[in-house]
């Protein structure tokens, strides 16, 4: 069971956490200035009211933690850099806790594909672009490459090692050949079409991720797949 606790002293009584909360947990008491835990088990561990405590005085315990398995290293190198200290934060993961990650991961993504699929059809592309774009937003901003060559370099890296990218650029014309690709071995473990939703999810996250790190529009103009490797070929046209 999930337990709320509330620093009374640390709270600043702005009812953040009680508007936070979507299965309305917290009331506020106005006559002592506090929120109050008044439906304990309708908690699921979202941690919105934390998350918009801005005392930091809402704790939780009995809430479950996902395992972190992505971490930038170039950021735990430049923190060892500024702290002096090693920057060794990545912790040993078990291989059962991997597979199992990748599996809790494959059945999401395939049900997202088929969800997307069924209510937006045609939409696919551009929520995969949205989806790119946002994830170049988030990244920290002293990564952002100076032109489109040093886009493409730190793509290779971002997605590595669930895509191996090797793009090419000849004129105007990028060509982009993804060998080891976690989605097209999702899609024969489960027996799935192969270049069906996910990849065109994928092309155009990648696409969305390029375009606006490189400062560049694509164009999409042509694309082969196969069983060990695809190939996607896009016009660049400036911004």
């Amino acid at each position: 069971m999930i337990t709320i606790q509330v620093d009374e002293k640390a709270c600043v009584s702005c009812t953040l956490c009680v508007d936070a909360c979507e299965t309305r947990v917290f009331a506020f008491n106005d006559a002592t200035g506090l929120p109050e835990v008044v439906n304990a088990k309708e908690c699921f561990g979202c941690l919105a009211c934390s998350a918009a405590c801005p005392a930091n005085a809402i704790d939780h315990t009995g809430v479950p933690h996902s395992m972190n398995f992505y971490y930038d290293l170039h950021s735990l190198d430049m923190l060892s850099k500024m702290t002096g200290d090693a920057a060794d934060a990545v912790p040993a993961i078990a291989s059962a806790d991997v597979k199992r990650g990748l599996d809790d991961l494959g059945a999401r993504l395939l049900s997202l594909g088929a969800v997307l699929s069924a209510t937006l059809r045609s939409g696919l592309p551009a929520v995969g672009t949205f989806a790119g774009r946002t994830l170049a937003n988030q990244l920290p901003r002293y990564r952002v490459p100076k032109n489109f060559e040093e886009a493409l370099a730190l793509a290779i890296e971002e997605f590595a090692p669930a895509w191996q990218l090797e793009p090419k650029v000849s004129g105007d014309t990028l060509t982009i050949t993804v060998k080891d690709c976690f989605l097209r071995r999702l899609a024969q473990k489960h027996n799935s079409e192969t270049g069906g939703d996910l990849c065109t999810l994928f092309y155009h996250y990648l696409a969305g991720y390029l375009s606006r790190m490189g400062k560049v529009r694509l164009r999409h103009t042509a694309t082969e797949r196969g069983c060990d490797a695809c190939t996607y070929t896009a016009q660049i046209h400036p911004s």
